[in-house]
């Protein structure tokens, strides 16, 4: 379904499709009233917005799909732990099966909750942290309360909260990507835009991630002089998944590889394995958050055997859910470091600045 909504809203849509894209059209007008409606409700207060008794950071984008906001919370968390803070980070658990309103993934020593309950990215997130609180449930006022309740928090960090407006925060920031900042520049479901680019204005910082140079396709109009930070994936090192050995990103260079992922921008991952000058023969890209069975890994391992290649490549996100597997090929799990290219002042300002609002974010 990923797969034909893409197919159907690209620019370089095929003739047929134009009459489904035009009653996409239709439809995201109404959902675009219910977007202006609930910004009026948020506003007048005929939608509460509820306080926490600490400070919230919120990290969110403007379009649907992947934009880099996992690695940019473990970098606040990670920015914060060593400047003297108590973060915890709420999520939402998008993948799991648990219906329970808090989850805890994470106490701030073990992990908890496998990512078949609660998960692919919030169990990647504990595995990779371990001292920071991570806790699940769809209602973020709920899970910051316990986590305020059970642990010595001081800041709360809330994973894909952009649109969240029923929590007030004291920074919101929003990632962008470079290359396509505004998707198709059509909102859903005719689009890939969960608002018009206008409500940008709500951010007090926006990141570009996947920053590669050049100009911001972005419209200044909406940016003002609103701080700004750009970022980079890179691949930092690889993780041998049956026996834990680290090894250096060059023993890629030149050799035949196979690779695949479920994630939300599988084209990204390609891109950072290429950036390697690794040879890759096969990339295979599951449907985000992808629940991988037996087969699938043994028509991967038979694929590597034919094209000779060396290793398996596999996202850590999804590394975490092929514990159980036991592979009869190399398969390295690929460990992604965020670099900030630019704004890295910007950045440790705006995260440790202790600054509780007094706007009605969600109104403004």
């Amino acid at each position: 379904m990923s797969e034909l909504f893409y197919k159907i809203i690209s620019p370089n849509r095929k003739w047929y499709w134009f009459p489904i894209f035009w009653f996409l059209r239709v439809i995201s007008f109404f959902y675009l009233l219910g977007h202006h409606f609930r910004l009026w409700a948020y506003r007048w207060g005929i939608f509460p917005q509820r306080s926490l008794d600490c400070r919230v950071i919120s990290v969110g984008n403007l379009t649907l799909g992947g934009t880099g906001k996992t690695p940019f919370v473990m970098m606040i968390a990670e920015t914060l732990r060593g400047n003297g803070f108590k973060p915890a980070i709420l999520t939402r658990g998008y993948g799991g099966k648990s219906n329970k309103p808090v989850n805890v993934v994470c106490d701030g020593k073990s992990v908890l909750l496998s990512p078949e309950w609660v998960g692919d990215e919030a169990v990647m997130m504990a595995e990779k942290l371990k001292n920071v609180p991570i806790i699940t449930g769809s209602d973020r006022l709920q899970t910051g309360r316990y986590a305020l309740e059970n642990y010595e928090v001081d800041t709360l960090i809330l994973d894909d909260g952009f649109q969240h407006l029923a929590l007030r925060r004291d920074l919101d920031i929003l990632l962008c990507d470079h290359q396509k900042p505004l998707g198709n520049n059509h909102i859903f479901p005719a689009g890939e835009l969960r608002e018009p680019a206008s409500e940008s204005r709500r951010a007090d910082m926006v990141c570009f991630t996947r920053y590669l140079g050049g100009p911001i396709k972005f419209p200044s109009k909406y940016l003002g002089s609103m701080p700004q930070i750009k970022t980079h994936l890179r691949l930092d090192s690889l993780i041998n998944m049956e026996t834990g050995d680290v090894c250096d990103v060059d023993v890629l260079k030149n050799q035949p590889v196979v690779a695949f992922c479920g994630i939300a921008n599988p084209e990204g991952f390609r891109q950072i394995l290429q950036d390697t000058q690794a040879q890759l023969k096969v990339f295979k890209a599951f449907p985000d958050h992808h629940e991988y069975s037996l087969n699938d890994i043994k028509e991967l391992e038979s694929r590597a055997l034919q094209e000779e290649a060396k290793f398996i490549l596999v996202s850590e996100k999804d590394a975490v859910k092929l514990k159980d597997i036991k592979f009869s090929f190399p398969v390295y799990k690929v460990v992604i470091d965020l670099e900030i290219l630019e704004g890295r002042e910007i950045f440790n300002n705006q995260i440790t600045t202790s600054r509780r609002s007094t706007t009605n974010r969600g109104g403004n």
